[in-house]
């Protein structure tokens, strides 16, 4: 492979797996750099996860694929079909209904990056109030209702490049509920990022549309179909959502030959795995493209053109504190000592509310493995938490009914004053 297919490929979807799958057999080995591993422990985890499965999901064949689909939902209510309602009602075609959602769905998820511990969004419908992910959720659905997101004045249930790029700091602040009893983690990152989706949109014309906009990506995507109009391979939509969103990420992050990679780092450990160039140690995660396309995957296929589509198990578990920290909290993972105490320095360092909890920078070595080995311990729960459900779960099942919530659970069983990750992330706004 050339340097250019090299650079090329770490933006794929199959590189994810091929890259951090050596950093997880390291860790069976418990040779990593950053934690010590303890696979003693892992029938623990499956017994947790297994519990809040059945506990939640009578019927497991009733478990939907992750995505952002349940968060918008939050609280029991059903947010998303109610649009979908108002919207038949309005005599909108199932293709617009279609746009609308990825839409919605696209900055919804692109302003999911961590909330941190301090901050709420309380619903003016329900007065009801929502932190993390389901907050930020709530926060993006109320401002697309209210067509703050929208550059077209007869219809405010649109988003527009347009109108994303003049969305001032104000809208921000106005929008999430933000102040100083209430701070936001990586508030101007998150301004940042959605300022530069409205860039994305407004200047990539062939996959948004004049208009700018999200949904006309399924216009793109129905000429990449089959002959058939409707089975397309899930590589076509990933290339897709890489080329229209990379332009978004912040500048800073790793660019190899002018080309920026997005969420993809560097990591020291891959030297055990004969790593020689630069090129050879990047880690590709892009956590946010994955986040992204399983929200998106019900909205394409049950909606607009109603997609069938091919090769959706190339995903990976996502690598993100909830998923990451379940195997922190039950002792699986273990951070070395020397990195430990650099993390509580760093917490001392940023004035930390959690000072007993060490912090580090997203390119941090222990951030880039422990998001590297949680992909892997994802794949290996999967078989071990079907075989005592004797049922098959997808990866996408056991992330939304298992892994995440347990991970949520635990974190909260263990430091109920903040109900946050064993592992901080020192957050710009960005990163899951």
């Amino acid at each position: 492979m050339t340097k250019q297919e090299n650079i090329k490929h770490l933006l794929t979807i199959q590189s994810v797996r091929e890259r951090t799958q050596p950093i997880f057999k390291l860790a069976l080995d418990n040779n990593l750099d950053y934690f010590d591993v303890d696979l003693k422990k892992i029938p623990d985890v499956i017994q947790f996860v297994t519990g809040v499965i059945v506990r939640d999901f009578k019927d497991l064949s009733t478990i939907p694929p992750h995505g952002r689909w349940g968060h918008l939902n939050a609280g029991g209510h059903d947010r998303v079909e109610q649009l979908i309602s108002k919207w038949r009602a309005s005599l909108f075609d199932d293709v617009e209904i279609g746009k609308k959602l990825v839409d919605l769905f696209v900055f919804s998820v692109l302003v999911d990056a961590g909330a941190g511990n301090s901050w709420s969004y309380t619903e003016t419908a329900t007065g009801e109030s929502y932190n993390r992910s389901e907050g930020l959720a709530i926060a993006s659905i109320d401002l697309f209702i209210n067509g703050e997101l929208s550059a077209n004045t007869k219809d405010p249930y649109v988003v527009n490049g347009s109108k994303l790029v003049e969305f001032t700091k104000e809208d921000l602040l106005k929008g999430f509920q933000i102040s100083e009893s209430n701070p936001l983690s990586g508030e101007d990152g998150r301004l940042n990022l959605i300022q530069n989706l409205g860039k994305a949109l407004v200047s990539n014309k062939e996959i948004f549309g004049e208009d700018g906009r999200p949904g006309n990506l399924i216009d793109y995507l129905k000429k990449k179909t089959y002959p058939d109009g409707k089975t397309i391979e899930f590589p076509i939509i990933w290339d897709a959502l890489m080329e229209g969103f990379t332009p978004i990420w912040p500048k800073g992050r790793v660019e190899i030959d002018g080309i920026s990679l997005g969420d993809a780092w560097p990591l020291s450990t891959t030297s055990k795995v004969g790593a020689k160039e630069f090129i050879d140690t990047i880690v590709p995660f892009h956590k946010l493209t994955q986040w992204l396309s399983y929200s998106l995957l019900v909205p394409l296929q049950k909606y607009g053109y109603e997609f069938e589509i091919k090769e959706q198990s190339l995903q990976t578990g996502l690598p993100e504190y909830r998923n990451g920290g379940l195997f922190v909290d039950f002792g699986v993972l273990d951070l070395k000592k020397e990195h430990l105490e650099r993390g509580l320095e760093l917490s001392k360092e940023i004035n930390s509310k959690t000072p007993e909890i060490p912090s580090f920078k997203p390119d941090d070595g222990v951030i880039v493995e422990w998001r590297a080995i949680t992909i892997g311990f994802l794949d290996y729960i999967l078989p071990l938490v079907n075989k005592e459900l004797d049922y098959e779960l997808s990866l996408p099942q056991l992330i939304e009914a298992g892994s995440w919530k347990s991970g949520r659970e635990i974190a909260a069983k263990l430091r109920p004053s903040t109900k946050g990750p064993p592992i901080d992330l020192f957050s710009d706004g960005t990163v899951f």
